[in-house]
């Protein structure tokens, strides 16, 4: 068994999208493991003037939720899907995984920050403070 719980981070880029076929992938072959979809938010805004953006982040995260709600829907696990709000990605991805307790996460990595070429800012922050085994989805290959 690989898991009896996890979360998968998505944010729409191609390595996510790979997440979320390791994961599908995973699920198929054990529909005891529980499913925790996330999409985060990252809100940026104070005042007035940032509200009309953040208007507009949280219409674009509606449609990931469609999405990501239609993928749960189709999986024979359990699943759920959950989007998170707030200025730190990688610690709102921590905190919902403790609190989902969870033992494995997947998420993608592009490598544009964090490790340069290897993994992205968000990615390494996770890897480095998870308690628990975090796989990585890059780009390219099969």
């Amino acid at each position: 068994m690989w898991s009896r719980k996890m979360l998968v981070a998505y944010d729409g880029s191609a390595p996510s999208h790979k997440a979320l076929d390791i994961a599908a992938d995973i699920a198929e072959k054990d529909p005891s493991i529980g499913i925790v979809l996330v999409h985060v938010v990252r809100l940026f805004s104070s005042g007035a003037a940032a509200a009309g953006i953040d208007t507009v982040v949280m219409d674009e995260a509606a449609t990931v939720k469609d999405e990501l709600d239609a993928l749960a829907a189709s999986l024979p696990n359990c699943a759920a899907v959950r989007i998170l709000k707030g200025s730190s990605p990688a610690a709102l991805i921590l905190d919902c995984a403790e609190e989902e307790d969870v033992d494995l996460i997947i998420m993608g990595s592009r490598g544009k920050g964090g490790v340069k070429g290897y993994l992205g800012s968000v990615s390494y922050a996770v890897v480095k403070d998870s308690p628990v085994t975090v796989m990585i989805a890059k780009e390219g290959g099969a």
